[in-house]
């Protein structure tokens, strides 16, 4: 039940009829990993803060360095050369003492993906390369947890729900269904290569905060089997929809026959 100062901190979200005091104790009983705590998983971080998640885990291994403060909101420039998942989880909890911040200082492994991911509702990936996000798909799918995924570079962005072996979901498509093989480099630049203005991932990691909240008070996310690309040029948004793959090498047939 909520107490008189958390009615207080969230009276603008709990008198909307799409929360009310049931849908911010779902919040506040809520757990979400955020994979990243860069570009994109700086407006994720405050937003789920702010929102009363109730336990937010960050994992990155990356130091703040002066090329990451045109974009990741979160540091400063005395904070240059110091771990981004310690900083980031400090932010969080003086946007929001009441709540629970864990970190880790290290990079997602086989070794560690299933204690983290199993431990928590949600999975937010906000990481900044393609082994990361191919293990988080795959382990999302079989351990049956929620995906919010989002990217970023240039003026391009990309959004999207899996949840693939999720109740209710089962037989949607899984991260590897929309992108069945790893790009290299010159497929898929990094920020480092190609550029990123730091709008665009407020635009897109405001997003993945937005479908984080809706899904962990039990609302379906209008995400879940689409994918919505962000031209931020023109301001254009289109959402296409996404399909499972018999042939994928994660949730297909084969797999599953396996």
């Amino acid at each position: 039940m909520l107490n008189d100062a958390d009615l207080e901190r969230y009276a603008r979200q709990v008198i909307m009829p799409h929360v009310g005091e049931d849908g911010q104790e779902k919040l506040l009983g809520a757990k979400v990993l955020v994979v990243g705590a860069g570009g994109l998983g700086a407006p994720v971080i405050f937003y789920l803060a702010a929102a009363g998640i109730g336990h937010i885990t960050i994992i990155d291994d990356d130091m703040v360095s002066r090329t990451d403060l045109n974009r990741q909101i979160i540091y400063r420039e005395e904070d240059v050369g110091r771990a981004k998942a310690q900083l980031a989880a400090q932010a969080a909890q003086a946007i929001n003492p009441d709540i629970q911040i864990s970190h880790f200082i290290t990079r997602l492994t086989k070794g560690n993906v299933e204690n983290l991911v199993t431990a928590h509702d949600v999975v937010v990936d906000c990481s900044d390369n393609a082994a990361t996000r191919y293990l988080l798909g795959d382990s999302a799918h079989q351990y049956e947890r929620t995906l919010v995924f989002g990217g970023a570079v240039r003026m391009e962005g990309q959004l999207a729900v899996f949840q693939s072996s999720v109740a209710g979901h089962a037989g949607t498509a899984c991260y590897r269904c929309v992108f069945p093989s790893m790009p290299d480099a010159k497929q898929a630049p990094g920020c480092s290569e190609a550029g990123i203005l730091g709008p665009v991932t407020g635009i897109v990691g405001s997003l993945q905060a937005l479908e984080t909240v809706k899904l962990c008070m039990g609302h379906d996310s209008g995400l879940t089997g689409s994918l919505l690309l962000i031209e931020a040029g023109q301001t254009d948004f289109m959402k296409i929809a996404t399909a499972p793959r018999n042939d994928c090498s994660c949730c297909g047939d084969q797999q599953a026959a396996g």
